[in-house]
Parts: C-alpha cells; sequence; structure tokens
C-alpha cells in the first residue's frame, strides 16, 4: 500500500512518554503512513523505548538520528527524508486517536486549497463538556482569525510542496521558541488551513507552566489581531526580537522542568 502521510516524531529524552505517543499512531485505522522517529540526541533510554513499542509497524517506521541540539534541525532532518505528499509533525507526548491519519488524508482530499491541516488538542475525553466547549472555541477562532495559526507543533499537517515552497524548517531564518506559528505563517501564503470538529489529539498537559518558552498575554493578542499583510512585521521584526532579548530560543525546549508521568 502507498504511503500518502509522513510524520516526522523528533523526540530528545522523552523515556516514559515517547511509548504512549508511538502505540497509539501503531494504532491507526489508515495504514498508508510511515513514522520518522527522529531521535535529536538522545542520552536517556527513550530510543530504546522508541524502538520498542514502533516495533508493529516493521518497515514503515524508521529512527533517524540528528544529533544537531534543537527541535527545528530535527524536524529539518526529517523533511529532508519525506518523500510522501503529505507530512504531519507529532510530538513524544500526545496521544493520537486511531482515525487521526484517516482525517489528515481525508481533510487534505476533500480541501484542494488547503496547504495545512490542524488537529484541535483536548485534555479530557472527547465527549466531555469541556472538550466540546475547546472544540467550539477554536473553531470560532479558526473562522473569526482564518489567516491564524490556532493548534501547535503537536497538530500540524501539511502538504510537503507547500512546507517547502515555504522554505521549511529553517533555523536560520527562525530559531526562537514558537516554531510551529511561525511555520504556518510562511506556509499559510501557499493556501489556507483546515480544521475540522472530528479532528482531534490528546497532548499532555506538561507544559503548562512552562512560561519560559513561550510567549506574554500582550504578545498573543497583538498576534490575533495584527492584519495579515503585517505578519511578517510581527514575526520578524517585532515576535523574534523580544524573544531574542529573553533567550527564549529554540533549544531551550530541551528542559525537562516537568514531572515524571503518574509521578
Amino acid at each position: 500500500m502507498t504511503a500518502l502521510l509522513t510524520i516526522i516524531l523528533p523526540f530528545f529524552n522523552e523515556k516514559g512518554w515517547i511509548g504512549t505517543t508511538i502505540d497509539s499512531l501503531a494504532a491507526q485505522s489508515d495504514p498508508r503512513f510511515r513514522l520518522l522517529l527522529i531521535d535529536n540526541g538522545s542520552t536517556d533510554a527513550g530510543a530504546d523505548e522508541a524502538r520498542t513499542h514502533a516495533f508493529p509497524l516493521g518497515e514503515r517506521a524508521t529512527i533517524l538520528p540528528c544529533p544537531t541540539p534543537g527541535k527545528i534541525h530535527a524536524m529539518a532532518h526529517g523533511l529532508d527524508h519525506v518523500t510522501t505528499p503529505l507530512v504531519a509533525i507529532c510530538d513524544a507526548d500526545t496521544r493520537y486517536p486511531p482515525d487521526y491519519v484517516r482525517r489528515i488524508i481525508e481533510l487534505f482530499e476533500n480541501h484542494d486549497d488547503a496547504a495545512a491541516v490542524m488537529a484541535i488538542d483536548l485534555y479530557a475525553p472527547e465527549t466531555n463538556s469541556q472538550s466540546r466547549e475547546r472544540i467550539a472555541f477554536i473553531l470560532r477562532k479558526s473562522r473569526r482569525f482564518a489567516g491564524k495559526c490556532h493548534a501547535g507543533g503537536y497538530a500540524q499537517a501539511f502538504r510537503a510542496d507547500a512546507l517547502r515552497a515555504a522554505g521549511g524548517f529553517d533555523v536560520k531564518r527562525w530559531p526562537y521558541v514558537l516554531e510551529d506559528h511561525e511555520i504556518v505563517h510562511r506556509v499559510m501564503a501557499h493556501g489556507r488551513a483546515v480544521y475540522h470538529p472530528s479532528h482531534v489529539c490528546f497532548p499532555s498537559d506538561r507544559r503548562a507552566s512552562r512560561t519560559a518558552v513561550s510567549w506574554t498575554r500582550g504578545e498573543r493578542l497583538l498576534y490575533r489581531y495584527t492584519p495579515r499583510a503585517a505578519m511578517n512585521w510581527y514575526f520578524y521584526r517585532f515576535l523574534g526580537r523580544r524573544l531574542a532579548a529573553r533567550n527564549s530560543m529554540g533549544i531551550a525546549l530541551r528542559r525537562k522542568d516537568w514531572s515524571f508521568p503518574n509521578a
């Protein structure tokens, strides 16, 4: 069966987390994907855990080393090995429902003008009232602010040709955190982003307190209301300079300042 989608999953010291994520990908109802696990210089047993849990995928799963530190480097290395028309980025601490791959492929097939497909992040079962409210909230934002990104790197899929036309993952252009929003800004010059109420994923909430590698409330509000025509200014003359001033570089994402699962 021909693969239509390549999933790039970069990881660094994700022992205790990555196995569950890979299990959720191995359980996909649609097998038309390849999984590229990019080991970004792990020093724990995360690579062994990844290899064990990826075993059921057989030749559809590959572990590639990328010793240059930083998630952007790892994603760029993964993109160099993509030969499918679609590419998705997944995080090592996120659970993906069994129809995740199928939804990505269907949404791209049904929306010829789409350059990106975004999942909605949930932190409770899909039938929970909290989750239903979040789905409605993200869909409202995606309609009102259609030129902006409303999903993190754990939930993003792209047409590979649009991603490459936008310059791909480029640490020289953007060496900071929030690379998931910056790449969507560039990709959306080549097509729109599509959201769907049934296309969801379940990230860990372990990053909630990591304000040092995020943006301020004022920066988020300005992002939301800045006109599309001024977004180059926003990223490359405003936000990038502010992130640099507080040393919020992409390498900061390698810090693991959360608790171990179930601790």
